[in-house]
């Protein structure tokens, strides 16, 4: 008797503060085929049966690959955790493609680059090129939809 081959796949929780409702606290909960995330020493991915891990995330694009699909997610930095086929994000802001006003972010984004040319401090300098990589991140997400 042949037995059914069950695909392995990982649960995804995406959890920010501003996605939560009394109903969810998740931005994101799917069960999915592999995701890579953008941690502060480079990219990471993650598939099922993956050793324990946890690591500081950067500002970049959350790549969900499932059944051949790819979904983005815009994270704003935060933490992960991969234990047991289980991926928890807790992210300190993360936006969805249909969640991006694009005029608003690429308005802010010219904002924020001439202000990082007219900066003369280093720490000016510093903020600005960090919401400029926002804005950068959004659009990115954006042109996902």
């Amino acid at each position: 008797m042949a037995e059914a081959v069950v695909e392995k796949k990982v649960e995804l929780r995406v959890i920010a503060p501003t996605s939560a409702t009394d109903k969810s606290p998740y931005k994101f909960n799917k069960t999915v085929d592999m995701v890579i995330m953008r941690c502060t020493t480079g990219d990471m991915g993650i598939l099922p049966g993956r050793v324990p891990v946890s690591t500081v995330l950067g500002t970049g694009v959350l790549r969900i690959f499932d059944e051949g699909a790819e979904k983005h997610i815009a994270i704003m930095g935060g933490v992960a955790h991969v234990s047991d086929d289980i991926i928890t994000i807790l992210s300190d802001a993360a936006q969805k493609p249909e969640e991006v006003n694009v005029e608003k972010v690429t308005a802010d984004l010219k904002e924020f680059r001439r202000l990082y040319e007219q900066a003369t401090d280093l720490n000016e300098k510093k903020k600005y090129s960090d919401e400029s990589q926002r804005c950068q991140v959004l659009l990115e997400v954006a042109k996902s939809k």
